[in-house]
């Protein structure tokens, strides 16, 4: 019987210490993009992600107690030069609803987030599954660009997420399920 698998896949992310080559990769993707600022609420599936820029000393990272938190110190970033990027999970997204609407969709703050896609399919535990079955309905309602990492070509899809951003000058959104990075 395999625990945690779904296809044969780990829906883990792995405890080790040791990193992770598609977080390594992204991050090297964000930094292309001038990513200096990151701040957000963590996930566990965003472990690696959430290292690599705590650990890297060209980003400014500040932790959030609040997905609200996240976005206000995210705006705040942008406002002072920096390009920011926000992690949390996708129910997050949903607390922090309004701060987006409210404050970076009228002010069109570009900020990138990624979002953990908790839910999608109902494949994970029961909390999640309101809000995974929500998560595309409420980016589409915002109109803002959002993908989905399928294992598409991670440089392709985030330059593509990237390449929005900037034309719309809108919050732009790279949803990763549960073992995105296998």
């Amino acid at each position: 019987m395999k625990i945690n698998c779904l296809n044969g896949k780990r829906l883990f992310n792995s405890l080790d210490k040791t990193g992770n080559k598609k977080a390594d990769s992204l991050h090297k993707i964000f930094k292309e993009f001038g990513i200096d600022f990151s701040t957000g609420v963590p996930c566990g599936v965003l472990r690696h992600i959430i290292s690599n820029l705590k650990s890297d000393p060209t980003v400014l990272h500040l932790s959030a107690n609040r997905e609200s938190e996240a976005i206000g110190l995210a705006a705040g970033a942008y406002f002072s030069g920096k390009k920011p990027l926000v992690y949390m999970q996708n129910s997050g997204l949903f607390a922090a609803s309004n701060d987006i609407a409210s404050l970076l969709i009228p002010y069109t703050i570009p900020v990138f987030l990624v979002v953990t896609y908790r839910g999608h399919k109902e494949d994970d535990a029961a909390q999640h599954i309101v809000t995974g079955r929500a998560t595309e309905n409420l980016l589409k309602s915002f109109k803002l660009n959002f993908s989905v990492y399928e294992n598409q070509n991670l440089k392709e899809l985030v330059n593509g997420l990237f390449v929005k951003m900037k034309k719309n000058n809108l919050p732009t959104i790279l949803l990763l399920k549960r073992g995105w990075n296998l």
